[in-house]
């Protein structure tokens, strides 16, 4: 059991903005950030990417907001909206600033309105566009991108930030993306050009999309790549997330990944630093014929080699500090690190001494079975820099693995209205009466453990959970399935119920970053694995309840929707800057409109699929999935009318999925047909299931009713409504221990309800 550490966590909320009626908010508000500093350095006019909401009504913010430091002062930023507002969802935007902070600090910003005149950074990012590509300037770093060239074409240094570029001496050139099979080498020499288009453009930032296939030597189609390059104002750093994708009709085994840079023109010596996984970095001088390597193998275990083979780590390593490499000749130098380096096992980082630098995203020495249609994604940061610079090495670790992170006070988002029940804070449980105010801390207590417990630390120790850690299982929540009737082994379970939304919305409750940092790497999962197409088609399919199948232990896709996740996908593009997130949400909720996927005799596929076109409709406002979701909520009235007003299912908590879906469509348009439906399931469940010995309409599932009693308690004036919500939470505060992740995810959705 993990001891208590950070503040409390929350109870579970359902819907991100996406589902709920928000708050009317006044002009004059400003909106607190709270910034922390994670790495123990001192960090000046570093970028910071944060997601905020803004209420109904809040006509300021209808244009691009600004951020002002703790001392008024206003810093670079931009602002991009995310989606499109509608008459019941806030508007978020993504705003990035330039912000600075001292080591193990924590500071205050503030969003403000955006129409007085911005202040600009002194060294702007410039986006110019070539006959094949883009030129990405910020006077310190220059990019080319070439359709012809998988990632960066070449890349320049001015480390005086004077815009002043020598054509003839890239830091890098020719990067090289390759993957080995039995059936031979797939790269970009026999591919066509890459699509590379901008998602987002300004003087703080520019993100940049590149995709495109790799093909082996009969021109045969194996994987796609597709590549988002961040370049900041003011930084000598790049972003690169790497997401490689099997596209052929079967499952491959991968012999090794890589992705190679040559750096600078070749020389007769370097400088190699690596990162050794404990405070102070390895460092070496590298001849011609020479290299360095650093490799985590198949089993978790490091080994170094080259001109480090001789190191021998006295103590157990720091993930952070270990999955970093710098190359620096006579003039500049490059640093690359790769986040979660050692929790995504096997990986290796090699330089050899002709200045080439290899990223091995698999190492030759762990063949890996890579199945149709899964992915993986990587998350790499680019450092250059000139030989006389020294500081750097102490910040490309810090650079890679825990920036400087911003998020809105818990306070702010319960103003809003972001989530159908709110994050407990002071402010909030001081308001309470004083039996639920002790329900309140208790529950936000039992929540923090139990869904930290899950996984364990998100790092490498003698306290983590190992198996849920690795090359595809990142993040992972595996499940031992061992009915008679099965193929025994374990199945990926991560999409239970979406449980990277609950780590995400436990980060903005609690403050502690353990969840922002578990959240995205199961979000990471999801996206990668869990939402795996077998047959190789564009399309995700979700609804897969395992990623194999447990009769015959095979990949397969399941006929109907279920384990949807779109609220945890909406918020990773909300909170972690993760475009792709919202793309694979409305793929998901593009298939529930095209397709049946449905089965009256599993009810969670109506629930689930009701909430996955809400989603949709919330985050960019298209008429067409609000229809989808009313065609729907007709199938449910239509088939509870005809079982005398049940919802029945073989077990409680699938009616209740049901219910949750039918409040969060009632509470857009308060459709008064559907408020009736509801009080029906509800008073046909208390009258057949209620058990007052164990306390809980039938079973704990009946915690799924929390979000319908909470809502006719209020709308119909009737108590009982609200009293059995809270007897149900008592029993469980009292008897019910969780250490399943799908009882994590269901049992949490929406008990605060009750106490608003």
């Amino acid at each position: 059991m993990v001891k208590r550490g950070a503040i409390i966590l929350l109870l579970i909320l359902v819907f991100s903005s996406i589902y709920f009626p928000l708050k009317a908010a006044d002009d004059s508000k400003e909106i607190l950030l709270t910034i922390t500093e994670r790495a123990g350095l001192d960090w000046k006019n570093t970028p910071i990417t944060v997601g905020v909401p803004i209420p109904i009504g809040m006509k300021k913010f209808a244009f691009s907001p600004r951020i002002l430091d703790q001392w008024g002062r206003e810093v670079p930023s931009q602002a991009f909206p995310l989606g499109s507002p509608t008459r019941e969802a806030a508007q978020w935007w993504r705003i990035t600033f330039l912000g600075t902070i001292n080591k193990n600090d924590s500071l205050i910003y503030r969003v403000v309105p955006g129409e007085e005149r911005r202040v600009l950074p002194r060294l702007p990012v410039e986006v110019q566009p070539l006959a094949n590509g883009y030129l990405l300037e910020n006077g310190r770093v220059r990019l080319e991108l070439n359709e012809r060239c998988p990632l960066l074409s070449k890349v320049w240094l001015d480390s005086n930030g004077r815009a002043s570029f020598d054509e003839q001496a890239p830091i890098v050139e020719a990067p090289m993306l390759g993957v080995k099979t039995d059936q031979g080498i797939y790269d970009h020499r026999f591919s066509p050009p890459a699509e590379i288009f901008l998602e987002e453009v300004g003087p703080v930032r520019a993100v940049v999309n590149i995709k495109g296939l790799l093909l082996n030597e009969e021109r045969q189609e194996g994987f796609e790549y597709y590549c988002r390059l961040i370049t900041y104002a003011e930084s000598p750093f790049i972003r690169m997330e790497l997401r490689l994708t099997n596209t052929s009709s079967q499952g491959v085994p991968v012999e090794e990944t890589w992705v190679k840079f040559d750096s600078f023109k070749k020389e007769e010596s370097y400088e190699i630093a690596f990162g050794s996984g404990g405070k102070t970095p390895l460092s070496a001088a590298l001849k011609k014929n020479e290299f360095g390597r650093v490799l985590v193998d198949g089993s978790g275990r490091v080994q170094w080699g080259g001109v480090l083979a001789a190191y021998s780590p006295k103590q157990e390593y720091t993930p952070s500090a270990l999955g970093w490499a710098d190359l620096t000749g006579k003039q500049w130098g490059l640093s690359i690190g790769i986040k979660a380096f050692r929790q995504q096992y096997p990986k290796g980082i090699q330089v050899k001494g002709d200045g080439e630098f290899k990223v091995n995203l698999i190492p030759s020495s762990s063949k890996i079975p890579w199945e149709s249609g899964m992915a993986k994604t990587h998350k790499l940061t680019l450092y250059f820099h000139s030989k006389k610079e020294r500081e750097f090495l102490k910040y490309i670790e810090g650079i890679t693995n825990y920036p400087p992170i911003g998020v809105a006070s818990p306070d702010w988002f319960n103003e809003v209205g972001t989530f159908n029940q709110p994050l407990i804070t002071t402010k909030f449980a001081s308001a309470l009466e004083p039996e639920l105010m002790a329900m309140a801390l208790l529950l936000k207590e039992k929540n923090w453990s139990e869904l930290l417990n899950l996984y364990g630390p998100p790092d490498y120790g003698a306290e983590i959970n190992p198996k849920h850690w690795g090359l595809f299982n990142y993040g992972d929540l595996r499940t031992n399935f061992s009915s008679p009737w099965a193929q025994s082994g374990d199945y990926w379970n991560n999409n239970a119920y979406d449980l990277p939304y609950q780590l995400l919305v436990a980060y903005l409750q609690t403050g502690d970053s353990s969840f922002l940092e578990i959240g995205e790497a199961a979000l990471t999962h999801f996206k990668d694995v869990d939402l795996v197409n077998p047959t190789a088609n564009a399309r995700p399919f979700p609804g897969l309840n395992h990623i194999k199948n447990p009769r015959d232990g095979k990949p397969h896709e399941a006929d109907d929707f279920r384990y949807l996740g779109n609220r945890g996908l909406l918020l990773g593009c909300y909170l972690l800057d993760d475009q792709l997130s919202l793309d694979l949400a409305m793929r998901i909720a593009d298939r529930v409109c095209i397709q049946d996927g449905i089965n009256l005799e599993d009810p969670r596929t109506l629930g689930l699929s009701i909430m996955a076109v809400l989603t949709a409709y919330q985050a960019t406002g298209r008429e067409i999935y609000f229809e989808r979701a009313e065609e729907l909520v007709e199938t449910v009235l239509k088939w509870q009318q005809q079982h005398d007003g049940g919802l029945p299912s073989d077990f409680i908590y699938k009616s209740g999925l049901v219910l949750e879906s039918l409040v969060e469509f009632y509470k857009i348009r308060k459709t008064p047909q559907v408020l009736a439906r509801i009080k029906v399931a509800v008073d046909y469940a208390i009258y057949h299931f209620m058990d007052e010995n164990s306390g809980f309409i039938q079973n704990p599932g009946g915690l799924l009713f929390s979000n319908a009693l909470a809502l006719l308690s209020t709308e119909t004036k009737e108590q009982k409504y609200r009293e059995i919500g809270l007897t149900q939470l008592k029993s469980f505060l009292k008897n019910v221990a969780l250490n399943d992740p799908k009882e994590v995810a269901l049992f949490y959705r929406t008990l605060t309800t009750l106490m608003k």
